[in-house]
């Protein structure tokens, strides 16, 4: 009985002293939270760091979250300058950590333009099919190419184009990013008016480059190794048209010469 009794009360004083112990963990937990919520709420904003913008310029993002240099970190919430980022049309994702004691970093990851359109003014458009607009930042520029041709509305900014024939224009110009050709380079426009067969318009002298609707895969690989191996960029502008729509040749039409 002794036993059993002396057993007891060491389970029991073991109990209190684990408790005492987790009760004193908590409360030095909570101080030490305490301290550092006190000392960190002393902080001010002196860095913003931003990462990935192109289209944006540093002044877009920051009129876009809004935040400013001198403001209390405890004030600033990362995930709301995620979610203001996000409501530009070029901003694809977006994140913002602290880093103590005084920086911001601002991270995107911005829409790429694939294509100009054209639909009451000009407007860019992604790989995605998502319609963006012109940024306001002055001195940027894209060397890409025109979609034209397509009927009806392209849908609205921000949004991906409900316009079939734009979509079929983008799925080309990644086919011929994806197969590395240097063909794209060369590519001023896109004609999509035609339901069967599409158009491209060159640089140097507008050439134009006549190919299937469907079947473009097979026929813009054989351009490829055509302006790899054998097009002399000096006779470019020479060329009225190219045409690929036939099964075993490729047909190259040069421009009358005046005079």
């Amino acid at each position: 009985m002794a036993r059993r009794k002396k057993h007891s009360l060491r389970v029991t004083l073991i109990y209190l002293a684990v408790i005492t112990t987790l009760s004193l963990l908590a409360y030095m937990n909570k101080t030490v939270e305490k301290f550092f919520e006190n000392r960190i709420s002393t902080f001010e904003l002196k860095d913003i760091k931003i990462h990935g913008n192109s289209a944006l310029s540093r002044q877009d993002v920051l009129r876009l979250c809004g935040v400013k240099a001198g403001e209390k970190f405890l004030t600033i919430k990362p995930s709301e300058i995620a979610q203001k980022l996000l409501k530009s049309p070029f901003v694809k994702s977006a994140s913002a950590v602290y880093s103590l004691p005084s920086t911001l970093h601002i991270s995107l990851e911005e829409r790429k333009p694939v294509a100009f359109v054209y639909d009451q003014k000009l407007m860019l458009v992604d790989r995605e099919g998502v319609i963006l607009p012109i940024p306001e930042t002055s001195g940027h520029s894209w060397n890409l190419p025109l979609i034209h041709g397509f009927k009806g509305s392209i849908g609205k900014i921000g949004r991906r184009t409900s316009s079939e024939q734009i979509l079929k224009a983008i799925e080309i110009l990644e086919y011929v990013r994806f197969i590395r050709s240097p063909l794209l380079p060369m590519i001023a426009a896109i004609d999509v008016s035609n339901k069967k067969m599409m158009n491209l318009s060159l640089i140097k002298g507008g050439a134009k480059v006549r190919f299937d609707y469907r079947g473009y895969q097979d026929e813009l690989y054989i351009l490829t190794r055509y302006i790899r191996n054998y097009l002399n960029w000096d006779q470019l502008a020479d060329i009225d048209y190219i045409d690929l729509r036939f099964e075993d040749r490729l047909i190259i039409k040069n421009k009358k010469k005046q005079g």
